[in-house]
């Protein structure tokens, strides 16, 4: 029961024990002040009859005018009682109303009975002693008076009582409400929402602690805009270039070198290498410091033409004069459409002193499985031939055949006809080696797709059909199909199961509707299901993500935001979602045993997830060092060949 409840209810039952006493005690004591007024009343009525009828007790023809005389006081109707006897204690006369009292309940006269006393007094003859009149006052008058009396105290104490009321709900709000607000502000910090208490209360102790509650809650806002901001200065130091404030060479590598052996996501895009070229004659004739604003143009309107276009993209400062900019997930026709943008503006900007020009620009393609290496002389060879091109940009020439888009539309409809999906699990595990949950990975054969044998079974390269599902507008459809092949398993499998959801299906009202429908009913069933939702759909993302978030959890679904990292922005939305578990970046992970500044990053991810009560997972964990080097620093879960490799779902 709430305090408010309980402490309204405890006074409520003391004033209702103050009206009922007050009401009882006022009416006890106006019944004996009735009862002494009939008793005085009888004794007096008695005393000056016996004094009136006392010259005509010795002679029997008097009697009648006796009678006339007792009728006449009797007749009043105060009495209830009046007997006259002689010396002998011989009845003369007798006279008796009926015991009946009108307009009093008679269970207020149970309730208060009045016992008027006999008052009996002796008629002299002289000195000697006639006889005795008994007089006994009538109660219904003392009933009648009582039960006014009692009426109007009642009504005047029950309206004291209402007032008091009144008084009370204002007392007990003015008591709890401060304490309610303390109770608000600390639920909102167990939320990690830093809230601040503004009515102050005027009562001293309430005041004292809304006052140091407020104080908590920011000293707490203010750790933990510290801890996000130190993480924000170990990725600055580490991975963003001084001049320019892009990423640097570092973050480069790591990000590509991930991209490349990404088994999960099977990446494929287009890298752009951009080089000014007229730098080192700007340096020459003009000094480093025009050179150096030089770099820092070129790299402002390299970021202004990625934010504006429509693609998966990232910039780096690779060298002196180089950018790179990595596409994933990106068709050629894009590709070719936004490296035009980047140089119509990059001549835009060109000036005199550019003698050879902004800049220009090589591209080639990447996929899963090439080399860091190789892909960078792809893009530095169609650099050479970009230096002598009019148009000041070449695409380096694909050393695969990749299918058309017709060909992968037919083999997209093929699978979604098929409504089915194989799958590998990886398992995540705690540092106790307990199985979290099992990451599920899809893949389909092309021996199921061609009707062809099991026996030579190969798989379709999800490096190149989850780019084309995405260019082709697939990506919710597949993403439906593969949930839904994953639930009908759910059951099957003692551990939960881990499901990547694409940014695109993140971002469809229509895959919010769906999903929410095909949810098991049970809610310990959807407990079984954890969701993997990319960073970047959280730094993109909109209140109606937040929502649909929101509905997955209450119904028992998990969520890890995975790849994070990478966007440090995306911290502030933590708050918001409250994922049960973060997964770091595996860019931050690969030889985090020999890099101190990832190690020191991590470390503040870790702190910042754990001031959130969020898990962390370390995915990509190939050896023992890098194993033991993130439990050092506290991650919760690792993931990765050295943990477990991926196995058959099918049981």
């Amino acid at each position: 029961m709430p305090l408010s409840r309980q402490l309204g209810l405890s006074l409520l039952a003391v004033l209702i024990m103050v009206f009922i006493g007050t009401l009882w005690i006022n009416a006890n004591n106006t019944r004996d002040f009735v009862d002494q007024q009939l008793a005085s009343h009888a004794q007096d009525t008695a005393t000056s009859l016996g004094l009136s009828i006392a010259p005509y007790m010795t002679n029997e023809d008097d009697l009648p005018v006796v009678d006339t005389m007792m009728n006449a006081i009797f007749d009043r109707g105060f009495y209830q009682s009046m007997v006259l006897k002689d010396a002998k204690q011989n009845v003369l006369l007798e006279k008796h109303n009926p015991n009946s009292v009108q307009g009093v309940p008679l269970w207020f006269r149970e309730l208060l009975p009045l016992t008027p006393p006999k008052s009996t007094t002796d008629v002299n003859d002289g000195w000697t002693i006639a006889g005795t009149l008994t007089v006994k006052s009538h109660p219904g008058f003392g009933y009648q008076q009582l039960w006014l009396n009692a009426t109007q105290a009642f009504w005047m104490i029950l309206a004291v009582f209402i007032v008091a009321l009144i008084l009370l709900y204002a007392l007990v709000k003015m008591i709890t409400t401060p304490l309610l607000a303390v109770v608000k502000q600390a639920d909102a910090i167990s939320k990690q929402q830093f809230e601040q208490i503004d009515v102050i209360p005027r009562t001293p102790e309430l005041k004292r602690i809304v006052i140091a509650v407020n104080r908590m809650s920011a000293q707490l806002a203010k750790l933990f805009n510290q801890l996000s901001n130190q993480a924000e200065r170990y990725r600055d130091f580490a991975y963003k270039d001084q001049l320019t404030g892009v990423a640097n060479r570092r973050a480069f590598e790591l990000a590509f070198e991930q991209l490349l052996a990404d088994s999960e996501q099977h990446a494929q895009g287009y890298l752009l290498l951009v080089r000014l070229t007229s730098l080192n004659e700007v340096n020459t004739n003009l000094g480093y410091q025009a050179g150096d604003e030089y770099v820092k143009l070129v790299g402002q309107e390299l970021q202004n033409v990625l934010t504006q276009a429509d693609v998966n993209g990232a910039l780096y400062r690779v060298s002196g004069a180089d950018f790179v900019v990595l596409l994933e997930d990106t068709s050629q026709h894009a590709c070719i459409a936004f490296t035009q943008s980047i140089i119509a503006q990059l001549n835009a900007i060109e000036k005199s002193e550019y003698r050879l020009g902004t800049a220009h620009v090589g591209v080639g393609s990447f996929s899963f499985g090439d080399t860091r290496t190789d892909v960078l002389e792809r893009a530095d060879n169609a650099l050479s031939g970009a230096s002598v091109a009019t148009d000041r940009w070449q695409l380096a020439q694909q050393k695969d055949q990749h299918h058309s888009n017709t060909e992968w539309r037919t083999q997209l409809n093929t699978i979604l006809q098929q409504n089915h999906a194989d799958f590998v699990a990886q398992p995540i595990k705690n540092r106790q080696g307990e199985t979290l949950y099992n990451e599920w990975f899809a893949r389909f054969s092309t021996a199921a797709l061609t009707g062809g044998s099991d026996e030579a079974q190969r798989y379709l390269p999800m490096g190149q059909l989850v780019p084309a599902s995405v260019r082709l507008n697939y990506a919710q459809k597949l993403d439906e199909l593969l949930i839904a092949s994953a639930l009908t398993q759910l059951s099957s499998h003692n551990h939960a199961i881990g499901l990547n959801v694409s940014r695109l299906s993140l971002s469809q009202t229509s895959f919010h509707q769906w999903l929410i429908k095909a949810l098991p009913q049970d809610n310990a069933a959807c407990a079984k299901l954890v969701l993997e939702i990319p960073e970047r759909a959280l730094v993109n993302g909109t209140e109606e993500l937040t929502h649909f978030i929101a509905q997955l959890k209450a119904r028992g679904v998990r969520i890890t935001v995975e790849r994070f990292g990478a966007q440090l922005a995306a911290i502030t939305h933590l708050r918001k979602i409250k994922p049960d578990y973060l997964k770091l970046d595996g860019r931050f992970v690969r030889n985090i045993h020999n890099e101190p500044d990832n190690q020191l990053f991590v470390q503040s991810l870790v702190n910042i997830a754990h001031g959130l009560n969020i898990q962390v997972i370390a995915e990509m964990v190939e050896d023992e060092a890098e194993a033991r080097c993130l439990l050092d620093l506290f991650v919760d879960h690792l993931q990765g060949y050295h943990i477990g490799m991926p196995t058959d779902t099918k049981v």
